[in-house]
């Protein structure tokens, strides 16, 4: 509880703006009008569903892109499996890490899930059973490293990982030999008439 009550309270402060507003915003907006609409609706959705709002995410300007982040609590309802592009948090509650792991795995998408804890032996567990392409230990979700293999292995991604690893799938290897004229070799191999 204390944790989720800082999140809420930090999240309430962060500065949501366009790119050259001062002072400098930490975020900007989602990609289009009819994106920040979508997620807005999300949000009507997740509430309507019976999801509790701990946090209202706002259009501060319906005329712009820039939303404020949203956080509501889904514990016990059924909500639809999407992925929110924009600033919307959904909270489940869980009462064991046995659940905890069942309800992260319980999605099509598969491209994030994280542990905060002190317990090595629980990010251990985790890491065996979590179906995710990006398992992280008291680090954010966000800001992929483009040193180490990012992507989802469900729906939102194709088992291939990207950065570094995308030039394996990408292109391959080729090899040419060339010659400006059609000659004979040098040396013509045995058992060939010329």
């Amino acid at each position: 509880d204390a944790l989720l009550q800082r999140l809420v309270a930090a999240s309430a402060q962060i500065r949501a703006g366009k790119w050259d507003d001062q002072p400098a915003p930490f975020m900007g907006g989602v990609i289009s009008l009819d994106a920040a609409q979508n997620m807005l609706a999300a949000q009507q959705k997740l509430e309507g569903l019976g999801g509790k709002v701990l946090l209202r995410m706002r259009q501060p300007d319906p005329r712009s892109t820039v939303l404020t982040p949203g956080i509501v609590d889904v514990t016990g309802i059924e909500v639809p499996d999407e992925e929110y592009f924009g600033p919307l948090l959904t909270v489940i509650r869980y009462d064991d890490f046995p659940e905890a792991i069942r309800l992260a795995n319980q999605t099509r998408y598969g491209l994030a899930v994280g542990l905060i804890s002190s317990d090595a032996a629980q990010f251990d567990q985790l890491a065996d059973e979590a179906r995710a392409g990006i398992v992280n230990w008291n680090k954010p979700l966000t800001g992929a490293s483009s040193k180490a293999p990012f992507g989802g292995v469900g729906a939102s991604g194709n088992h291939r990982a990207a950065a570094w690893y995308a030039a394996d799938y990408c292109a391959w290897p080729m090899a040419s030999l060339v010659s400006d004229t059609l000659t004979l070799p040098a040396t013509v191999s045995p058992g060939l008439p010329f």
